[in-house]
């Protein structure tokens, strides 16, 4: 498949996407307005000059993530200008926190408007997994010691809190499973041509040679990366940054409707309601995620009508207008990419 081919499925896919995620998006409106006397006071009432920090920290968040992908896709050996690496990557995490889905969407994206630099797309997905692995490995890490402080310092229901010892529970389970999966190559290789045998028995396609030239792309990769332990240390920077930029864009949200949260309610909020949505399982984890943060900032003494409406203008602020300039980005990314010499199809 050519990169204008490509180019074409990606954006009737993301269309698709959008489309569910605008209905998604409706109904936590809808939400909102069931309250709209309060919601309409609060809005009337808020602090609106405190979106320009809002959306500053929201640009160095994305900035970070758009440094690790680049870092990433460098470590595996992806060329091109410094430039486009970043921008690739800002469209890319711009689509992954929008939509999610496993990261998958966005990453493909960037795939795709890297595809005619001098690696093929295995190296470039290995490039990805590896990058995802990073955020996923900071994210879980968090994930328990928000739920601590949850239930050691709170009074929490007991309903609540098994739904919350469940979701850091399956978060940790999860955890585990990749973590094997990144560092025993054996088990990774194993497991990747179980996933191949399965696949082949649904689609009756055979996906395995695929998986295991991805195996090798991903060990070439890491080995490279053992050599240069200096990289791995940047990586990881530029992703705590993200978070760390990520959830003070979520305090400004709140502050700008007169909630403060505290250091430990706002990060506590903010892992358990990210987990939440990523288990959903639905585009962007439109809905839980949102209900997820306000319930447990409810828990923790913030009124739930507040929160979630704090909720959702942390969703337009973070999520929908970075995912706007993205769609601008990539349009233009791609029309280099179609006049590329080098675009022709990539093993």
């Amino acid at each position: 498949m050519n990169a204008p081919d490509a180019g074409r499925r990606s954006r009737r896919n993301a269309a698709l996407q959008v489309v569910v995620l605008v209905v998604l998006f409706g109904v936590l409106v809808a939400a909102v307005a069931a309250d709209w006397a309060n919601a309409r006071r609060m809005l009337r009432a808020a602090d609106w000059r405190l979106l320009a920090p809002a959306l500053a920290v929201t640009a160095l968040s994305y900035l970070c993530s758009a440094t690790a992908y680049a870092q990433s896709v460098r470590v595996f050996g992806v060329a091109g200008r410094t430039t486009r690496l970043l921008l690739a990557g800002f469209v890319s995490m711009a689509v992954n926190n929008l939509i999610t889905l496993g990261n998958v969407v966005g990453y493909s994206v960037g795939a795709i408007l890297l595809r005619d630099r001098n690696k093929g797309l295995r190296d470039i997905a290995a490039a990805s997994a590896f990058n995802s692995y990073l955020y996923f490995a900071v994210g879980t890490t968090c994930l328990p010691l928000s739920l601590l402080y949850v239930i050691v310092g709170r009074h929490v229901p007991q309903r609540a809190e098994a739904g919350l010892v469940l979701v850091v529970a399956l978060g940790c389970l999860l955890a585990v499973l990749v973590n094997l999966a990144v560092f025993l190559p054996r088990f990774r290789s194993n497991l990747l041509r179980f996933i191949g045998r399965a696949l082949h028995r649904l689609t009756r396609r055979d996906v395995e040679s695929g998986l295991m030239a991805f195996d090798g792309s991903l060990t070439h990769g890491l080995a490279s990366l053992r050599t240069r332990p200096g990289r791995l240390v940047g990586l990881l920077a530029a992703i705590i940054g993200d978070w760390l930029f990520c959830t003070a864009t979520v305090w400004f949200c709140f502050a700008a409707l007169g909630i403060r949260l505290h250091a430990g309610v706002l990060l506590s909020g903010f892992f358990i309601a990210i987990a939440a949505g990523a288990l959903s399982m639905l585009p962007g984890g439109m809905g839980v995620q949102d209900g997820s943060m306000a319930g447990v900032y409810a828990l923790l003494g913030v009124p739930f009508g507040p929160a979630l409406l704090a909720a959702v203008l942390f969703r337009v602020v973070y999520y929908l207008i970075p995912f706007a300039l993205g769609l601008a980005v990539y349009g233009r990314l791609m029309r280099t990419v179609s006049h590329s010499p080098e675009s022709g199809p990539t093993a």
